[in-house]
């Protein structure tokens, strides 16, 4: 059973983390999912407390770490002394992923490869670091992808699992949480996604 870490810290934003907790945790005969942190409970953006189940360092001997966002939880994180020395992470081993700001994490990991997406209020900040922002809700190469807007964790749930799995799969996870008279849409929408997501693709047909 494959392991699934999503990292939170202190003002994170509230719908990137229980987003794919709600859509990663409907399955629990291929994956486990975790919540880790560096302090046993992390407060929302909006306030909300979320107890974790483990330290940050779990995200080290996972097969998949998504980091989620904040617009404020963002800039402390990578300022606190104690969050980015924990992370050894390998794309060779792991799938590694990031919703909006979480970008500027994997930047500073040194795990992204001049391409990259996030929300578009931080596109300008990202690209001052030398990165390329695509505009693209969904952005990967290799073992390493980014994902911009909130409801873009469609997309990076959908590239995991379809990374580890087949569309079939992917298909399977996201179909329970799609608008009723609309999964065929967003199917496609995000098979789109997807596809139009590899660095160097252009798919441009439903």
């Amino acid at each position: 059973m494959k392991k699934i870490v999503l990292v939170a810290f202190d003002h994170f934003t509230d719908i990137d983390l229980f987003l794919m907790w709600d859509i990663l945790g409907r399955n629990t005969q291929d994956w486990h999912v975790r919540i880790v942190g560096a302090s046993p409970t992390v407060r929302s953006a909006h306030g909300l407390p979320v107890s974790v189940h483990g330290p940050l360092r779990e995200a080290n001997s996972a097969d998949a770490v998504l980091f989620v966002s904040g617009k404020e939880g963002i800039p402390a994180a990578l300022a606190a002394p104690d969050f980015l020395p924990v992370f050894e992470l390998d794309p060779k081993r792991q799938r590694i992923g990031a919703i909006c700001a979480g970008a500027f994490i994997l930047e500073r990991l040194g795990l992204l490869s001049g391409q990259a997406t996030t929300h578009p209020d931080a596109r300008s900040q990202l690209q001052a670091l030398g990165v390329e922002c695509m505009d693209r809700p969904l952005v990967f190469q290799g073992n390493v992808a980014t994902a911009g807007g909130c409801l873009s964790a469609l997309y990076l749930v959908g590239w995991l699992v379809e990374s580890w799995f087949d569309v079939d799969k992917r298909r399977a996870t996201l179909l329970p949480v799609l608008p009723t008279g609309q999964q065929a849409l967003y199917d496609a929408l995000i098979g789109l996604s997807i596809r139009q997501g590899e660095v160097g693709t252009l798919t441009t047909s439903l």
